[in-house]
């Protein structure tokens, strides 16, 4: 999907992935992710950033699991419900048999969170499918997305893991007490 879905997330999106990743005093905290490499990383113009992670001796064009990391341009105020209901709706028109799945939705530190399973049979970009699940997270000035992505129908042993990677996947703002960071932030690669 990431040739079909690239052009939607572009246009809201845009984000970091090492260890902690900053937008003024937000911090997006997620764990490292062993055996992965940075394959891309972009900051556009007006503020919106992405990073792609993929797994060593793989690409951004040739790829099996790639794990993704963006922050919104400044400004994006929608719900994780609303922001993510967006790429669902993207994903479906891009991939007509594609099924959604809500995961989960509440807040964590204070902050709007929604988790949200997208499948792909067969994506049309590249004719093979795919499964992702992306966790949005809603900043005070950002909206946050971290996803994980196979271009195979993955096992459920393989799947477990980046559910818990997401799960530990936070915001926290360094000046404000309604979203306290964790003492000891991880040190950026």
């Amino acid at each position: 999907m990431r040739y079909v879905i690239a052009p939607l997330l572009a246009s809201l999106l845009f984000a970091p992935a090492a260890f902690a990743q900053s937008s003024g005093s937000e911090q997006l905290l997620r764990p490292q992710a062993p055996g992965y490499v940075k394959a891309f990383e972009n900051t556009e113009a007006d503020g919106a950033r992405l990073w792609e992670y993929v797994p060593t001796g793989e690409n951004v064009q040739q790829w099996t699991e790639m794990l993704t990391v963006t922050a919104s341009r400044p400004g994006v105020h929608a719900t994780p419900r609303e922001f993510l209901g967006f790429i669902e709706r993207g994903w479906k028109g891009a991939c007509p048999d594609g099924v959604s799945s809500w995961i989960r939705e509440g807040q964590e530190n204070g902050y709007p969170f929604a988790l949200l399973m997208l499948t792909c049979p067969n994506n049309p970009a590249s004719g093979k499918p795919e499964y992702t699940w992306f966790k949005g997270i809603q900043g005070a000035d950002h909206f946050y997305v971290v996803q994980k992505a196979y271009r195979f129908a993955p096992e459920p042993e393989q799947v477990v893991p980046w559910v818990q990677y997401l799960s530990k996947v936070q915001l926290c703002d360094e000046q404000g007490s309604a979203h306290p960071c964790p003492r000891a932030v991880p040190a950026k690669p």
